[in-house]
């Protein structure tokens, strides 16, 4: 009688295919982190996906970077969304925020005779300069439905 082997390597061989692409899940994923994200997590998420998608596929193929990189594209967009999503509403900013930074923007252009950047709006409003950006960022059109109901109201 043969004795079955219980030993299981595939978690040495899933730890070292995740070093190993490490790098381009880094890669990829610094598109999609912004100031208030984990890096790590975005990291993460990207080799998840490159190993399933090793497993799926084999990386012998001569096109896997070619396939694997949309998908981890899309897996990065997902779980950012999912972050966003799971922030709290405290978190997210106020149409105060907006309303101070518009009034920020409007008595810094009129001393300055020009636009005013991000930094110098921080400073008038004594905050961190992410938190302008997400203020300015939050009254942006959401998509591209948003421009053209804009345009026909009009």
């Amino acid at each position: 009688m043969r004795k079955a082997d219980v030993t299981d390597d595939r978690s040495g061989r899933d730890d070292r295919s995740r070093e190993r692409w490490r790098p381009l899940a880094q890669h990829l994923s610094a598109r999609f982190t912004t100031a208030g994200d984990s890096d790590e997590e975005m990291v993460q998420a990207a080799v998840t996906t490159i190993v399933d998608a090793e497993r799926r596929l084999g990386t012998q193929r001569p096109d896997f970077c070619l396939r694997v990189v949309p998908l981890v594209i899309r897996a990065l967009r997902r779980h950012r969304l999912e972050l966003i999503r799971r922030r709290p509403s405290a978190a997210r900013p106020l149409p105060a925020l907006q309303l101070a930074i518009v009034a920020a923007e409007s008595d810094l252009s009129r001393r300055l005779h020009r636009s005013p950047t991000v930094a110098e709006v921080a400073t008038h409003l004594d905050m961190a300069q992410h938190q302008v950006v997400t203020g300015l960022e939050a009254g942006w059109p959401s998509g591209p439905d948003t421009l053209t109901s804009r345009a026909e109201t009009t």
